[in-house]
Order: C-alpha cells, then sequence, then structure tokens
C-alpha cells in the first residue's frame, strides 16, 4: 500500500538568502516533495503465469525513473531471481519476476518497496 502523503498548509516564510518564498513556487509541501524527492511506497501481489506483476500506484506526476527493491516473502530464498520494469507511468508500473535459473516466477507471492523519481528539468 503506497505511503499516504500529509496534507500541510502553505509553507509562507520559507525562504533561504538566494531563494523565493516556498509560496510562490509550490502550494503546499506535498506538492515540493513530489517534485523534488519523488514518490515511494511498497506494494504486495502475486504474479501471474508468465511472472508479471501490476502495481497500482498514482503518483500524480510522470516519473523519470523507478527504482525497485524486493523483499523475500515464503518459499525458498535462493529461487528469487532478477526482475526488471516492462513500463512504467503516473498511475502503475509493470514488474517481470524471474527465477534464478531465468524463468518466469509465476503465481509468486512478492513483496517491494519502491521509489518513483521525478524529472528534474
Amino acid at each position: 500500500m503506497p505511503r499516504k502523503l500529509f496534507t500541510a498548509p502553505t509553507a509562507q516564510f520559507l525562504a533561504g538568502d538566494n531563494a523565493r518564498p516556498l509560496r510562490w513556487i509550490f502550494g503546499t509541501l506535498n506538492e515540493y516533495f513530489k517534485t523534488h524527492v519523488g514518490f515511494w511506497g511498497e506494494a504486495t501481489g502475486t504474479t501471474d503465469g508468465n511472472g508479471r506483476l501490476v502495481v497500482t500506484h498514482n503518483c500524480g506526476f510522470e516519473p523519470a525513473a523507478c527504482l525497485i527493491t524486493e523483499l523475500f516473502v515464503n518459499g525458498s530464498a535462493h529461487d528469487m531471481g532478477p526482475f526488471h520494469l516492462h513500463s512504467y507511468d503516473s498511475e502503475e508500473m509493470d514488474i517481470h519476476f524471474l527465477t534464478k535459473n531465468a524463468q518466469d516466477r509465476h503465481t509468486h507471492d512478492v513483496h517491494i518497496c519502491y521509489q518513483l523519481l521525478p524529472k528534474t528539468s
């Protein structure tokens, strides 16, 4: 389940020597975090017959990159192999999991932590 974003009031007097107040650039701290830090969360699920899992995250921006770490769930940790992204966008990501022998890890429980990074320019 993705991390819940807190609702923050507008930071009206936050400014550095060479910066404009935050209220002129972003309405809330949530907007600031989404555009500078990204969006992170965790998800669990069972892969389909082809070893794929689609995770819906609804981050609210078009990510430039996605970082994923898998946590051990059950079975044998020695069977865990590589995984890769087939696609990702502002709403969901499609991940393909393989065994250590490069076979599809079908109908396998998985648990991931992820971070979606925003475009910086």
